[in-house]
């Protein structure tokens, strides 16, 4: 029963990490088990030699193996898996936690905290398996490359395994085995808002150095555009005066459609003062301008106002700063000198569109 018990607990941090960072992808279902019952069996024959090194060892080797078997970096492999150990071990405790409040037992009681640690867990995998699919997240970008969620996590794991150390020894009182658990959540909790607070402002100073490098060419550009949309009233004016003071309908036709025209052939700035969005505006008139000197036609649909986007300034400015220099660059050797761009919100999100013709 034991060997059961030790399977079935080493099989569920896998198919959560299968849930979480997997998608739940099922093809690989049946040589994840081989690899945990090979583990469950080892660990239950060789347990008594030093419980905690061999479960160590043996993490490693499912660890590897299944980075193997998923063709995945080691080390993803290695931090996703902890995360898993750790949500486990959390789940495990809270259920050895509860237990004792209500029985004053913990070890005597051992498949009732198997009972809530199980059905916990599968209720955590099916929430998370919606969750991902409703909100199309991806967890493994999240983790990938972030040293600080690594530290973290591994350090929460290190807390936890010197618990199953105290715990396993049997020579602490259950009082005592409670309270360090809590003490474990509260050094978890510290963790999180920890990082909360240092990734709030990593992504803060980000957003500064990047405001501080584009808002000098903003500036001017948004400048230029007052200067312009001043000069584009005074215009207006003087197609009412040509109204006004016109002699008859032909007259009027041809000093309008002569003013029209010359004002066209000098004011490219005239088709983007509706735009609402001063920075898109600002971007678009430095791109026509570009595109003027390459001789590109360039063509734009707003259909939203890019600043009810969770974007900022200095992000809005990157992005299609980007997209139409790249758009720029591959257009202007091209027979067919035309760029398309258009830009509009669905849902939560903005999508920027470029069709290079």
């Amino acid at each position: 029963m034991d060997i059961l018990m030790i399977f079935i607990e080493m099989m569920l941090v896998v198919l959560l990490y299968n849930t979480l960072f997997n998608k739940s992808n099922n093809k690989n279902l049946f040589r994840y088990s081989a690899v945990i019952a090979i583990c469950s069996i080892l660990f239950y024959n060789f347990k008594s030699i030093n419980g905690i090194l061999i479960y160590l060892i043996l993490l490693l080797f499912e660890i590897f193996a299944i980075a193997f078997i998923d063709k995945k970096d080691n080390n993803l492999v290695l931090i996703e898996i902890v995360i898993c150990v750790v949500v486990t071990f959390i789940l495990q405790n809270i259920s050895v936690t509860i237990v004792y409040l209500i029985t004053r037992k913990t070890k005597e009681l051992v498949f009732l905290h198997m009972g809530l640690f199980v059905v916990s867990i599968v209720s955590i995998m099916i929430f998370s398996k919606s969750y991902i699919k409703k909100k199309s997240l991806d967890f493994e970008d999240d983790i990938r490359d972030n040293l600080l969620i690594s530290n973290i996590f591994l350090n929460i794991f290190m807390f936890f395994m010197i618990l199953k150390v105290i715990y396993d020894s049997g020579k602490f009182s259950n009082l005592i085995v409670i309270e360090i658990i809590l003490l474990i959540f509260i050094n978890i909790f510290l963790n999180v808002s920890f990082y909360r607070t240092l990734h709030k402002n990593i992504l803060k100073d980000k957003s500064i150095e990047v405001k501080n490098a584009y808002n000098p060419l903003l500036d001017d550009i948004i400048e230029n555009i007052r200067a312009n949309e001043h000069e584009y009233k005074n215009h207006m004016n003087m197609l009412y005066s040509i109204i006004f003071v016109a002699k008859d309908i032909p007259e009027l036709k041809e000093r309008a459609s002569k003013y029209l025209g010359e004002l066209d052939h000098k004011n490219i700035l005239n088709s983007i003062l509706e735009i609402e969005s001063t920075i898109v505006k600002s971007i678009l008139y430095s791109k026509l301008v570009e595109c003027e000197q390459f001789g590109i036609k360039l063509n734009y649909s707003i259909n939203s106002n890019i600043e009810d986007s969770c974007l900022d300034d200095s992000e809005i400015t990157i992005i299609l700063s980007n997209l139409l220099n790249n758009a720029i660059e591959a257009t202007k050797n091209s027979d067919k000198k035309e760029i398309n761009i258009k830009i509009y919100k669905y849902i939560c999100l903005l999508f920027l569109l470029l069709c290079i013709e």
